[in-house]
């Protein structure tokens, strides 16, 4: 009798556990969104996941081009909270190759599946 209620404490013990983890966890991955919620026009993020550091844009106008200074050819994913489709370039100045662009109010967790990952040198809103 005293083996089963030990038994059974213990699945409880665990089970709580379990659970106080796994809510651990999931209150990291809201503070990180939270943290990481773009706020300006256009962010570029480190890491996949819009994890590590974070360069957000403010656009004044369409079509002016603007470097990327702290992930210049670092940017792992992006947010466009915009209503503009920001193009990205591979080189300063927007010159070189322009293959990817981020459509309007959209977000990117892996800019690898477009070719564009620790790429981008320079971004330009353009009208959608």
């Amino acid at each position: 009798m005293k083996r089963q209620t030990m038994r059974r404490a213990g699945v409880v013990a665990l089970a709580l556990t379990s659970l106080i983890g796994l809510g651990s966890a999931a209150q990291a991955d809201a503070g990180r969104r939270l943290a990481s919620s773009c706020a300006s026009d256009f962010c570029l993020y480190e890491h996949d996941d819009y994890n590590g550091a974070e360069e957000e844009f403010v656009f004044g106008s369409y079509n002016v081009c603007v470097r990327s200074l702290s992930l210049n050819n670092k940017a792992s994913s992006m947010r466009n909270p915009s209503g503009a489709r920001v193009q990205f370039y591979d080189s300063a100045n927007c010159s070189g190759a322009s293959g990817y662009a981020a459509r309007p109010r959209s977000s990117d967790s892996d800019l690898t599946n477009n070719g564009f990952d620790n790429k981008t040198s320079s971004v330009k809103p353009v009208r959608p």
